[in-house]
């Protein structure tokens, strides 16, 4: 009796060992999940804190920036800051590039565009600024045919558009302003052309001409034609050929760049293109050992995310250009792009 009263006395002790280990793990696993919690919570809130931060940055400087168009607005169309306001849909661009090629690395390429609408000068004027070498194309779409993907040639220019006419089918406007080309600052003055007519119901046909004369390095002529196709009934696919001839001074001949691409659009915030490019001198000139510069094939991917104001590009390409004697070239490009405004 008294032995079976012993064992038992050791089964309740030992009961009550494994039930206070028990307990102590259970406390030690539960301050862990309220550890983890609030790590868990912490890192969140740094992330919306984060976020809160970027989009009051953002709309911070889209105000300022409108305030100031509408103080430049004003100072063109001589308006009374008495006057109603007027919508203003100027906006910036910023990018960052990331191009990489095999073997050459990778580098980084940063840019900025701007386009100011005066609103009260009845859109007669625009002031233009940019850091990116197509500044002079009025369609915002798709790029010119340039056979390799390079980063800029850090060139700059400000300019101020008078529109001259406005028609749908044509338009002609002249820029006076200011920039810096191949290492110089100049003063410079274009007149741009554009006529464009649907053919046939599904094709459209854009000619376009741009004229620049520069204070110090002469003039430079850009004459394109496009045509397009389109594929469906919402006009979200088409094809597209695109060539431009190219002249300046103390060049012979031209420069002829030729894309043949398709083009898809999803809805408002993504879109795709695989296009064909290629680029020919008609006649050698001092650093051209080529006529045929060579071809390139790359796919493009613009997606909108996250906010209104931010898309990303990614710019997968072969190339076989003269430079490297027609081998096989790999290239990437990754972009980033942000919007300041009313875009």
């Amino acid at each position: 009796m008294r032995k079976n009263a012993f064992v038992l006395l050791i089964l309740v002790f030992q009961l009550s060992l494994v039930q206070r280990t028990h307990a102590e793990e259970l406390n030690e696993t539960q301050s862990q999940s309220k550890d983890i919690e609030i790590d868990e919570q912490q890192r969140l809130g740094v992330f919306r804190r984060t976020i809160v931060i970027v989009d009051d940055a953002q709309r911070i400087a889209s105000e300022r920036f409108g305030n100031f168009m509408g103080q430049i607005d004003g100072f063109f169309s001589n308006a009374g800051s008495d006057e109603d306001a007027v919508s203003n849909d100027s906006w910036a661009r910023i990018r960052l590039d990331g191009i990489g090629r095999k073997r050459e690395g990778f580098e980084t390429d940063p840019s900025i565009k701007l386009r100011a609408v005066l609103p009260r000068t009845e859109r007669k004027l625009k002031l233009l600024f940019s850091t990116e070498e197509g500044d002079t194309e009025s369609s915002e779409e798709i790029s010119d045919g340039t056979v390799t993907t390079g980063s800029a040639s850090q060139n700059a220019s400000l300019a101020l558009r008078f529109m001259r006419t406005a028609r749908d089918r044509a338009n002609v406007n002249l820029d006076v302003g200011v920039r810096r080309r191949s290492g110089q600052i100049q003063t410079f003055g274009r007149i741009n052309t554009r006529f464009q007519s649907p053919l046939a119901d599904v094709w459209l046909f854009n000619a376009a001409n741009s004229y620049v004369h520069f204070s110090k390095t002469g003039f430079e002529d850009r004459l394109s034609f496009d045509l397009r196709r389109r594929l469906n009934d919402q006009n979200s696919f088409y094809f597209r050929t695109y060539t431009e001839f190219n002249w300046r001074k103390n060049q012979k001949g031209s420069i002829i760049a030729q894309s043949v691409g398709l083009y898809w659009q999803f809805g408002t915030t993504k879109a795709l293109a695989f296009e064909t490019l290629a680029g020919y001198h008609t006649s050698l000139n001092s650093g051209i050992s080529d006529r045929f510069q060579g071809h390139e094939v790359r796919l493009r991917w613009r997606h909108n995310i996250w906010r209104p104001w931010f898309f990303y590009e990614i710019w997968p390409s072969v190339s076989w250009p003269s430079t490297n004697s027609y081998n096989l070239t790999e290239g990437l490009l990754l972009r980033a792009e942000f919007i300041i405004g009313q875009r």
